[in-house]
């Protein structure tokens, strides 16, 4: 068959005789053999197996765990960077418009910037999640078959950070069984914690009863002034060194926040946003910052603190849309209650709920920090639906050989924009 175009999620649509198929390893107009992996009722998915026509971006992938059937944790190693960069923007642009009913004219204007190249396309990410599996009488770093609960050597990866990736290498090799293996690098240097795999947490930070953690330490600088954050290994800081200092000088460049201003940080982690803002917003400023991880928030608690007095800035811990619930000062009218908002939420993005809320609040700006261009296209959608239009979008490639991508949107208000 021949593949049409890429799609969201690392693949690439097909058609064999009316039936859709996600096709993973392969580009748009390479002719291709394709062997079916999953059957649904409505679709297909499969790996691409030969080609019989390849795309002059195909390159060789370099790592050896990186084939059909192979590691799951990339996506696009089998095309050359700027063509990588070409791909995510047309994921992008599809977002806008279908998910995002945006006019082709103005998805144009949003794109002028196309896909940033951050950086460091090799051991670019400086958190991972191994597993073991055993090698003979050792044991090495693994990682999940794409969409499958087995595993393959990871030790390979060419995408870990290498001082990192190295040292859990060594420390897989000390342990018996399967254990799972945390990696994280800050800016003191990698860390690596390694827990029985029944004794992982995964998501259930908050629980309480997993031991102790190791932390890992970065830094943001906000113009003249330095500020520590500490996370613990498993826990969560964006994975390119990079992106997180990119996202914090682009909020404050757009969003321009004015000593004495009043912000909200809304899905804050552990508070580098918030603090940044709180440092322009001033003593006389404020900054409420929400975080539903226990962990999170307490970490932006001490963040907080060693601010102050310069700046102002009070954690809630709270799931965003029951604290934007339980405000009373949300919803009077003509009364706007935020100059200006920001939101990082998860995955799947922020929704209606937590979006009506926020324009009731009638801020100047909402920034809006998108993972997902998916979640991103359908909150562009219900912005429009609050009197909010999509002013400015920034995309970075922070996540080269996966499909992955990070986005900044700015919206105003309708009125603001002429």
């Amino acid at each position: 068959m021949t593949i049409e175009s890429v799609a969201h999620g690392g693949h690439c649509i097909a058609r064999h005789e009316g039936m859709v198929i996600f096709v993973r390893h392969g580009l748009p107009g390479e002719h291709v053999s394709v062997r079916i992996t999953e059957v649904s009722p409505r679709y297909l998915r499969g790996d691409v197996v030969s080609i019989k026509q390849p795309h002059s971006a195909r390159v060789t992938p370099e790592c050896p765990a990186y084939r059909p059937g192979g590691c799951g944790g990339c996506d696009f190693a089998h095309a050359e960077l700027s063509y990588q960069r070409q791909l995510k923007l047309s994921v992008l642009q599809a977002a806008l418009s279908h998910q995002g009913g945006l006019p082709p004219a103005e998805v144009d204007r949003l794109l002028t910037e196309g896909m940033t190249d951050l950086g460091l396309s090799h051991g670019w990410r400086s958190r991972m999640q191994y597993r073991t599996i055993q090698q003979g009488e050792a044991a090495t770093i693994a990682m999940h078959i794409h969409r499958s609960d087995l595993l393959v050597d990871a030790s390979g990866c060419m995408i870990a950070e290498p001082a990192g990736h190295a040292l859990a290498q060594r420390a897989a090799a000390d342990v018996p069984g399967i254990s799972a293996v945390f990696m994280a690098v800050g800016d003191d240097g990698p860390v690596v914690d390694v827990l029985d795999a029944d004794d992982d947490p995964g998501d259930k930070h908050d629980a309480g009863d997993h031991g102790e953690h190791s932390e890992v330490r970065h830094h943001i600088r906000v113009d003249d002034r330095t500020i520590t954050f500490n996370t613990r290994v498993d826990g969560f800081w964006q994975v390119h060194p990079l992106l997180a200092q990119a996202l914090v000088d682009t909020v404050l460049d757009w969003g321009a926040p004015k000593a004495g201003e009043r912000w909200w940080d809304l899905y804050s982690g552990v508070g580098p946003i918030g603090a940044a803002l709180a440092l322009h917003t001033g003593p006389t400023g404020r900054v409420d910052a929400v975080e539903s991880s226990g962990i999170a928030a307490r970490e932006a608690r001490r963040v907080a603190r060693s601010l102050a007095p310069a700046a102002v800035m009070q954690v809630h811990r709270s799931d965003t849309r029951r604290w934007l619930g339980s405000r009373a000062d949300v919803g009077e009218s003509g009364k706007p209650t935020v100059h200006g908002v920001v939101l990082d939420p998860p995955r799947s993005g922020a929704g209606r709920p937590v979006l009506e809320r926020v324009a009731i609040a009638g801020p100047r700006i909402v920034l809006y920090v998108a993972c997902d261009p998916i979640a991103l296209g359908r909150d562009v959608a219900t912005m429009t639906t609050l009197g909010y239009r999509l002013s400015r979008l920034r995309a970075w490639d922070a996540f080269p050989h996966t499909h992955h991508f990070e986005t900044v949107a700015a919206f105003v208000p309708v009125d603001q924009i002429s």
